[in-house]
C-alpha cells in the first residue's frame, strides 16, 4: 500500500491490556492474551460494521494502535464499539483461566495523522496514548472491577459523543490528564460488568444437590455450562475409558502445551476436568471441548452419539460451531498404528568442558511435530547416562497408558558424536539396569545438520528419494576399491547414494580449513543414513548390514531391523557386533527448532 504523502483525518483507537506483564502470567498466558486481544477486537469491529483488516494497525506488545479507514462514521464507532467489545471480551474471558483473562483500557480520538515510513505519527496519535495513561483513569478502573475503561479525548467527546443523546454522553465523566508534556481533559466511561453466576431456582438447586461434585469445581469453562447439563455429562463420562489417553489429551491441548502428568486420570471425566484448567487456543475452543469432540469420534456408537449431541448443544450456546467445524477438518485423526519419539539433545558447555546441556523433546501425539520443549538441564559429562535415564523414566510415566512403539534419538554435536549411547541402560536406581536398545528404536542425529539450514534442501531431496526407492544397493561403503582415489564428497554428490558406511568411527574434532571428512561430506550431501561400528572388521560389518537391509523395503525398515538385531537370537552374528552398530537415521521431516534460547537448570 502506498504511503500517504499528506496528513489524513482518521478515527484513532488505542488498546492496552491491563497487567499484561503481571508475575502470575507465564509466557503461554501472555501469548493467549495477545491472541485473545486481537480475537476480541476483530469480533467487536466486525459487529460494529468496521472491517478490522481494512484498518491500519500497529502492534504494541501489550496493546495496539488502530486507525479506522477514512470516512468511517465516528458516531457509529462511539455507538457500537463499547458494547461489542464488552460482549466479545466477556465471551473470551469465560473460556480462559484467570491468568489468561484480561481487562482493557481503550482510548478514542480523531485527527490528522501521517505515516513516515516507520509508523503513524501526529498530535492526534500522541493525545490518544497520553489519555490512555491518565492516572485517574487507571485508579478508577482498578477500583471499579469493570472489564473495560473507555477514555475519550475532549475533541472526540465534544464533536461526536456529546452531540447525540443516544451515545450516552452522561455515562462519561471528565477527568484531568497530565502525562509527560500533555495537559488537558479526557472523558472516562467504565463499562462491561463482570458476569455473575445466575442464581438457581430452588427446584434446580435441589436437583443439583445430588451432584455434590459440582460444588468443588472452579473453572471458567465449567461456569459457562448449566449445572443440569454438567451433571448429565458427569454421569456419562464417569467410569468411561479413554482410548489412547495421552494422545487424545495432547491433541486436545495442542502442540504448544506440554502434556501434564496423567497419574490419577482414571476415566473420561477426570480427563475432561483436568483440561478445564487450560486456556482456549487462538480458535477460541477450550481444550476440554476439543477433548469431548475427539472422544465422541473415537467412542462406541451410543456414547459417541450422546457426547456429539451434547457438544452440538453447548457449541450453539458458546457460538463455537464454525470453529469446531474448522478444527475437525484441519486436525488429523488419531492414527491406528502410532509411533512415539523422545529426542534428547546433548551439547558441551563452552565455558566448562566437564559439563554439558541436556534438553529433550517428548512427542506425546504421534501426528504432531515438533513437540514442545520438555526441559533443559546442565549436567556433568560423567553423569550423562544417569541423567538421560531420569528423562526416559519421566517420559515413561507420561507414556504409561500408551500401547505403541517408541524411539529414543540422541541429537549430538560432533564433539559428542561417539558417545556410546547404544550401550547405555535405564532404571539404574533399581540395581538391575536394562539396555536401552532392547526397549526402543535407538539412533543418533546430527546437531550440526539440524542447525545448518543451507544443508536442508539436499537433505530433503535424498530423504524423499530414499522413500521412493529404499533399495539396499544405495548404501555406499567408504574405502571401497571401486572408488579408490575419488574424493568422498565427489562420490556422495551422486544422488544414487542415500546411506554411507564409515570406514571408522568419526573423529570428535575436525581441523578448521581441512578437507571435508566422511561424516561432514555425508551430512552436507544430504544422506539421511550414516552407519559405523567402533571395532568391527569390514567384512563382518558388511555381512551384518546385508542382513539388516535384506527386508523387502530396505532402508525404510532399517530402524526396526536394527532393533531386531539386538535380540541376538534372531541374527546369525555375535551379540557384540549387532549391539555396537551405530545408526544415524536422520529424518528431515522431524526437525527441532533450535533458535529458541535454551536456559538450563543447573543440576
Amino acid at each position: 500500500m502506498a504511503r500517504p504523502t499528506q496528513a489524513l483525518d482518521r478515527t484513532i483507537v488505542v488498546v492496552d491490556v491491563v497487567g499484561f506483564t503481571a508475575p502470575d502470567r507465564n509466557p503461554l498466558d501472555r501469548l493467549a492474551v495477545r491472541q485473545g486481544m486481537y480475537e476480541v477486537l476483530k469480533t467487536a469491529f466486525a459487529e460494529s460494521d468496521v472491517d478490522f483488516d481494512s484498518c491500519a494497525h500497529e502492534d504494541r506488545g501489550d496493546g495496539a494502535l488502530i486507525l479506522l479507514p477514512p470516512g468511517t462514521i465516528k458516531a457509529l464507532v462511539a455507538d457500537r464499539l463499547p458494547d461489542r467489545v464488552a460482549v466479545a471480551l466477556r465471551r473470551y474471558n469465560h473460556t480462559r483461566t484467570p491468568q489468561a483473562q484480561m481487562r482493557l483500557r481503550v482510548s478514542l480520538n480523531s485527527g490528522e495523522v501521517l505515516n513516515d515510513g516507520n509508523g503513524w505519527v501526529g498530535e492526534a496519535v500522541d493525545t490518544a496514548f497520553r489519555i490512555l495513561d491518565a492516572q485517574l483513569a487507571k485508579d478508577a478502573f482498578a477500583e471499579s472491577g469493570r472489564m473495560i475503561a473507555f477514555i475519550s479525548s475532549q475533541r472526540f467527546f465534544t464533536d461526536v459523543i456529546a452531540q447525540d443523546p443516544g451515545l450516552l454522553p452522561e455515562s462519561y465523566r471528565p477527568i484531568p490528564v497530565s502525562v509527560k508534556t500533555f495537559t488537558g481533559t479526557a472523558y472516562l466511561r467504565l463499562h462491561g460488568e463482570v458476569g455473575a453466576p445466575v442464581p438457581k431456582p430452588p427446584s434446580l438447586a435441589m436437583e443439583a444437590a445430588g451432584d455434590l461434585f459440582i460444588t468443588g469445581l472452579n473453572s471458567a469453562v465449567l461456569d459457562l455450562i448449566p449445572s443440569k447439563d454438567l451433571a448429565g455429562l458427569h454421569q456419562r463420562l464417569t467410569r468411561m475409558a479413554v482410548p489412547q489417553l495421552a494422545v487424545m489429551m495432547s491433541r486436545a491441548l495442542g502442540p504448544a502445551v506440554p502434556l501434564p502428568p496423567l497419574e490419577g486420570i482414571t476415566d473420561a471425566w477426570d480427563a475432561f476436568q483436568l483440561l478445564t484448567d487450560f486456556n482456549a487456543g487462538p480458535d477460541g475452543i477450550p481444550p476440554a471441548v476439543t477433548f469431548l469432540r475427539l472422544l465422541a469420534e473415537n467412542a462406541e456408537s451410543e456414547p459417541g452419539t450422546m457426547i456429539a449431541g451434547w457438544i452440538t448443544d453447548q457449541a450453539r450456546a458458546l457460538r463455537l460451531g464454525p470453529a469446531l467445524g474448522n478444527q475437525r477438518q484441519s486436525r488429523p485423526s488419531i492414527p491406528q498404528r502410532p509411533h512415539l519419539h523422545l529426542m534428547i539433545m546433548l551439547e558441551p558447555v563452552s565455558a566448562d568442558p566437564t559439563r554439558c546441556t541436556l534438553a529433550f523433546w517428548r512427542q506425546d501425539d504421534p501426528d504432531v511435530w515438533p513437540p514442545a520443549l520438555g526441559g533443559v538441564r546442565e549436567i556433568g559429562i560423567d553423569e550423562v547416562e544417569f541423567r538421560v535415564d531420569d528423562v526416559i523414566l519421566e517420559t515413561e510415566d507420561v507414556w504409561s497408558g500408551q500401547s505403541m512403539s517408541a524411539s529414543v534419538e540422541f541429537l549430538l554435536p560432533r564433539a559428542l558424536i561417539t558417545l556410546p549411547v547404544q550401550r547405555w541402560a535405564k532404571e539404574h536406581r533399581t540395581g538391575q539396569p536394562q539396555p536401552l536398545r532392547y526397549g526402543y528404536r535407538l539412533g543418533v542425529r546430527s546437531l550440526e545438520r539440524m542447525r545448518a539450514r543451507h544443508w536442508h534442501r539436499a537433505w530433503h531431496v535424498r530423504w524423499d528419494s530414499m522413500m521412493e526407492d529404499p533399495a539396499a544397493e544405495r548404501l555406499h561403503y567408504s574405502g571401497c576399491a571401486e572408488f579408490e582415489g575419488h574424493p568422498i564428497d565427489a562420490i556422495l554428490s551422486d544422488e544414487h547414494w542415500v546411506g554411507l558406511v564409515l570406514a571408522k568411527p568419526p573423529s570428535a574434532w575436525v581441523e578448521p580449513g581441512a578437507e571435508p571428512d566422511e561424516l561432514t561430506s555425508a551430512l552436507s550431501s544430504g544422506l539421511p543414513v550414516v552407519l559405523w561400528h567402533p571395532d568391527a572388521e569390514p567384512e563382518s560389518l558388511r555381512e551384518l548390514l546385508d542382513w539388516v537391509l535384506a527386508a523387502e523395503r530396505g532402508f525404510i525398515e532399517l530402524p526396526d531391523r536394527r532393533k531386531l538385531a539386538n535380540s541376538g537370537a534372531a541374527v546369525p552374528f555375535k551379540n557384540s557386533l549387532a549391539h555396537d552398530l551405530v545408526v544415524m537415521w536422520d529424518d528431515p521431516k522431524r526437525v527441532i527448532v533450535l533458535d529458541q534460547p535454551l536456559i538450563p537448570t543447573r543440576l
